[in-house]
């Protein structure tokens, strides 16, 4: 299955945030989401649980989740993802522009 499949669901992100965070029990995972109003069912919770082990994202010790190596550099990179996204929502380069650039500049 092609990670951006896997991350793209509902929660995925949240989820493995909550991870990196120290949250890593079932329950805890499904309470700090219904608390960020991130909410997912308990049925989804599941499978994303499973998806991201199955992608060894994460990793289950006993009842507790925790990021592997893989996981903690998919974080780094929706990290820079979401920085680039910021550089370019900040820059506001009006669609004109954009268009008369063409393919040069992207």
């Amino acid at each position: 299955m092609p990670i951006f499949y896997v991350l793209g669901k509902k929660g995925t992100i949240e989820i493995l945030y909550k991870i990196k965070e120290g949250v890593n029990s079932f329950t805890s995972i499904k309470n700090a989401l219904d608390i960020e109003g991130c909410g997912v069912s308990t049925r989804t919770l599941a499978e994303r649980l499973n998806e991201l082990e199955e992608e060894n994202l994460i990793q289950k010790d006993g009842s507790k989740y925790y990021l592997t190596k893989k996981g903690q550099e998919a974080i780094e990179i929706i990290e820079n993802i979401m920085k680039w996204e910021a550089k370019w929502k900040e820059a506001k380069i009006p669609k004109i522009i954009i268009g008369m650039l063409g393919d040069k500049e992207r």
